[in-house]
């Protein structure tokens, strides 16, 4: 299997190197052949090292699935290495981090980038001051300014004390300054108040340390790329907060150029590019006054050209398109309520399209890392290993620290009436033999039962990382839900029985999170979070939901009985 993975890294750099010739985004169903037949594979530790580096290359090629799916691969790998003699070094560790955290993985990012700095003081000494300055940024993007601010401190610390020990020639100082520019970055960040002000002293020495590594790299470099764009949009936060239109307009002025400098060095559609026009648009679009345009429908009509281009070329559930949709939404308060989410559905499953439906869900939970919401009638496709359909990759995420929320039904609510409607129409159900119905029902035997001791088992293995809860409420449909978007099914029968393991009767939707159906969608799930209840509350209350059933069901048979004599 070293051969497929020879053969992955080989066409990769071809792919890399021939970009300019026209490599197409359809190539990468290759390299997801590729990780499937990698992750099936009994690869050795050793291979750690050349899975970062093909993880890096995929990256660099907008093959985000596969780069992630490879890096998590030698991650492992990484781990299994340290108990053999190929054991890898502190700049493999580092490299896993980074793309790691490009991937949003950053609690595992952060764990990397320790193990690295461990391996560091072993040997490496030189790696220590960017390692330190990553777990600075990785904390920053993970929300931690405190720890942040102490890293940066620590790396700038381990850069001054290797003193004359440092390279001299131009990589050296390309590299000092790069770690200089990250500790400067986060230190502006940190000092920055939640409504924009921005620290004056800490913003110069940003300001300062971007312009010592343009020197020495160029500006047409990443890092100066960035550091260009991260300095313009704090002046036009520090501007709205400080009521500085001036330096708001130079601000938007520089987005501009840094812009054109972006296009030119990676081209027009590079999600870099998009993203600068794309900011640039929502800063025109906040900075519109009512004179000049009341409706604001010259700088929205920018942001949604922007959106459009955006969703064309990177496809509508890249990052940068989601990200890019949500500046819309974002204003969408703020201006005319002609102007709304749309009701966009990006996808129509029908039953036929089932293997189709599945995998799409399976990829939106793969590209998860912070939470995952749930609403279904019995939820036995996503927690019992019978089922092995969403199961496994559930099992895959959890690992990886995402959190799951699940709603199921309480099988005691008012659908219990509806039990043996359509498997069973000729079975009397009446008060009295309600609850045992049910209770002897395939639905609650291998779901309901089979579903909540799935959990339990999941509970004690990943702790709170999944909690499940009960609602009284009917269910009219199953909801995932994922930071980038959602899927719906509606349900077509009330039959509890008929509901589970039939597989899709209806038809199911797919849509991203910048429309009304994502928003009404998560505003269902809060209020149905809130109604429902937990396993052990509702083991607690369960004689009570069944007497109110057996309540339900006799008002109903005297209502049929009333109705029948008239």
């Amino acid at each position: 299997m070293n051969a497929d993975l020879d053969s992955a890294v080989a066409l990769a750099e071809d792919l890399l190197l021939g970009v300019a010739q026209g490599a197409k985004r359809a190539d990468e169903s290759t390299f997801e052949d590729y990780a499937t037949n990698l992750e099936s594979a009994d690869l050795p530790p050793r291979s750690a090292e050349r899975l970062v580096h093909l993880a890096k290359v995929l990256l660099a090629l907008r093959f985000e699935a596969s780069s992630l799916r490879v890096v998590w691969l030698g991650l492992r790998l990484l781990q299994l290495a340290e108990a053999g003699p190929h054991a890898c070094g502190a700049g493999v560790w580092s490299d896993a981090a980074v793309l790691l955290a490009e991937h949003e993985q950053l609690d595992q990012a952060r764990s990397a980038l320790v193990t690295g700095l461990s391996k560091a003081r072993e040997g490496a000494h030189s790696l220590r001051p960017r390692i330190l300055a990553n777990l600075a940024a990785v904390n920053l993007r993970s929300g931690n300014a405190r720890d942040a601010g102490r890293w940066a401190d620590s790396a700038e610390e381990a850069l001054d004390a290797m003193g004359g020990s440092w390279p001299a020639d131009r990589d050296g100082k390309e590299e000092e300054a790069a770690v200089r520019l990250m500790i400067n970055w986060v230190r502006a960040a940190v000092t920055a108040t939640p409504a924009g002000v921005q620290d004056l002293g800490a913003t110069t020495s940003f300001a300062q340390a971007a312009r010592t590594f343009s020197e020495i790299a160029g500006d047409h470099h990443s890092l100066s790329l960035n550091a260009a764009f991260d300095l313009a949009l704090r002046a036009i936060k520090n501007a709205a907060a400080t009521g500085q239109p001036e330096q708001a307009a130079r601000g938007r002025e520089a987005l501009e150029i840094i812009g054109l400098h972006v296009s030119a060095t990676y081209g027009t559609e590079d999600p870099r590019a998009l993203a600068v026009r794309a900011v640039l648009a929502n800063a025109e679009l906040e900075a519109t006054s009512a004179s000049s345009d009341p409706s604001g429908s010259s700088a929205l009509a920018a942001l949604e050209r922007i959106a459009g281009t955006t969703s064309a070329v990177l496809g509508v559930d890249h990052p940068q398109s989601l990200a890019t949709l949500d500046s819309r939404a974002r204003l969408l308060p703020d201006l005319p309520s002609s102007l709304e989410l749309p009701y966009r559905i990006d996808h129509f499953y029908l039953p036929q399209d089932g293997e189709e439906r599945n995998a799409a869900k399976k990829e939106a939970l793969r590209r998860e890392g912070s939470l995952v919401r749930l609403i279904a009638h019995g939820g036995a496709s996503y927690l019992l290993e019978d089922a092995n359909r969403f199961r496994p990759i559930l099992l895959e995420r959890l690992a990886r620290h995402v959190h799951f929320e699940i709603i199921i039904s309480n099988p005691w609510n008012s659908l219990g009436v509806f039990i043996n409607k359509d498997l069973h129409p000729d079975g009397e159900v009446t008060a009295e033999n309600i609850i045992d119905i049910i209770r002897n029902s395939r639905y609650y035997v291998d779901t309901f039962v089979a579903v909540t001791e799935a959990y339990e088992e999941l509970r004690r293995t990943y702790g709170e990382a999944i909690e499940l809860r009960l609602t009284p409420m009917d269910i009219p449909a199953t909801t995932l839900l994922t930071s980038e978007g959602g899927f719906y099914e509606p349900y077509v029968t009330t039959d509890p029985e008929y509901r589970t393991s039939h597989g899709m009767k209806t038809f199911e939707v797919r849509f991203n999170r910048a429309t009304r159906l994502y928003e009404d969608s998560l505003a269902g799930f809060a209020t149905q979070w809130e109604l429902a209840s937990s396993l052990d509350h509702f083991r607690r209350n369960e004689k009570q939901y069944q007497s109110r059933l057996r309540l339900l069901m006799t008002t109903l048979t005297n209502a049929n009985k009333k109705s029948g004599s008239r």
